[in-house]
């Protein structure tokens, strides 16, 4: 399935495309993060200040209370949130531990949080706001919302079985796009998150956010069945779909953000430089160092 999407993906991003024109709308951006991400960061969001055409209002930073990221919101003009305050819990009261297949046991509820939170709508004061992951960083130009209020999709080929199985369980009426929405962005409307809410709360006769945690199935020996940007990418109905256009990079390809730009923007609109690659490269090191 994972190579019929990859063929699906490249024939979708080799069509013509008609030049969108953005929404002057204000929004916001919300971003969950922890001290850790505060390495590749500072790059998103440069990404975000040179690539996101709309008026942004407020960027809004929920993390744990770490001085670190205190501090750097503070110096960068960001609103922090702590954690703890978006549903009255921390992540660590989801106790979401997975046991993988090689027997080891990853938790995984700030994973798991991040999600709910990005779903909620609980956080800043616009209809819409922009979530990014804050190790992606924009290069060129992202329009999220059109100026006939239509949000912007930008669709990949990723394909993860367990996620699709429980979209599946959760939502069963819910038709599948034949791309992802797994794009480490999305812009969210508050308007369609409580139409959302309310459609999982009467399929499951829970409160949304009870009936997605209790969705979770911790027997699988998997770290990754549940997806935020899956769940409402397919629940918006009126929308406008694009390539997502992004390479994944190793941190050792890292650099100010305006050679990255010259360096991929020809080929590439976003750039991703995942934690995993970075303990990879780490693992290696360490391994060659004890050779």
């Amino acid at each position: 399935m994972s190579q019929i999407r990859k063929i699906r993906y490249r024939l979708f991003a080799w069509r013509h495309f008609p030049e969108l024109k953005p929404a002057q709308e204000p929004i916001d951006v919300v971003i969950p993060l922890v001290a850790k991400d505060l390495r590749i960061f500072p790059l998103c969001l440069e990404g975000i200040r040179h690539c996101v055409p709309h008026p942004i209002k407020d960027i809004y930073i929920v993390a744990p209370p770490q001085d670190e990221v205190k501090q750097f919101c503070q110096d960068n003009g960001l609103v922090f949130v702590d954690e703890s305050t978006v549903f009255g819990f921390n992540p660590k009261e989801i106790n979401l531990k997975v046991n993988w297949s090689d027997g080891t046991v990853k938790d995984r509820s700030g994973w798991f949080f991040q999600q709910l939170l990005k779903l909620s709508g609980n956080v800043g004061t616009c209809r819409y706001y922009l979530c990014i992951d804050a190790d992606h960083v924009l290069i060129r130009p992202h329009v999220f919302l059109t100026e006939d209020r239509k949000t912007v999709f930008y669709l990949t080929y990723e394909y993860h079985q367990p996620i699709i199985d429980h979209l599946h369980r959760f939502l069963p009426d819910l038709e599948l796009d034949n791309l992802s929405y797994v794009d480490h962005k999305m812009l969210f409307d508050k308007e369609q998150l409580k139409q959302l809410h309310e459609v999982i709360t009467r399929q499951t006769g829970k409160p949304w956010l009870q009936a997605a945690i209790e969705s979770y199935d911790r027997s699988l020996a998997t770290p990754s069945a549940f997806s935020e940007f899956e769940i409402y990418g397919n629940f918006v109905k009126d929308k406008v779909r694009r390539p997502w256009l992004q390479k994944r990079l190793p941190y050792k390809k890292l650099a100010d953000y305006e050679t990255l730009c010259k360096r991929w923007s020809g080929s590439r609109w976003s750039l991703t430089f995942p934690d995993y690659m970075r303990q990879n490269q780490q693992m290696l090191k360490e391994e060659g160092d004890s050779l």
